[in-house]
């Protein structure tokens, strides 16, 4: 991301952390940070999530593909930490909209709206696993 909208992200962000909605924002942000998902954002960073996973008391399967440019594998692996009865599920070569693709960017957005590509069948096997698992 160019360091002007960068800037601007977090900008934005520290804004709706503060419970404040944003009326100026640039055209290249407008798809994240549009009006109307503001009270979203606004309400969903109430919450954290590793103390949210931490609380609970039933099977927690985090999914993380190895080529996801939007949630890292350091968060994965705090999310997990937070409880120990979760189980982490690496795809190697999955991004954030569970498709298999190289970690090159412009492949990685082309792959947000293509439906043609199929979901990785790593995870689909890994879910399967873990609710067998869980059911025995």
């Amino acid at each position: 991301m160019p360091p002007d909208l960068l800037k601007a992200t977090e900008d934005i962000l520290a804004q709706l952390d503060a419970g404040k909605t944003v009326e100026s924002v640039p055209p290249a942000l407008n798809m994240l940070f549009r009006p109307s998902v503001q009270p979203y954002l606004i309400s969903w960073l109430r919450y954290d999530p590793a103390k949210e996973i931490a609380k609970l008391h039933i099977p927690v399967l985090i999914v993380q593909g190895t080529t996801d440019i939007q949630a890292s594998l350091q968060d994965s692996k705090a999310l997990a930490g937070a409880n120990p009865a979760a189980t982490l599920l690496l795809i190697d070569g999955m991004n954030h909209v569970f498709k298999t693709v190289p970690a090159d960017r412009d492949k990685q957005m082309a792959s947000y709206s293509d439906p043609a590509l199929p979901v990785a069948p790593d995870l689909i096997n890994g879910i399967s696993n873990f609710v067998i698992k869980v059911k025995s």
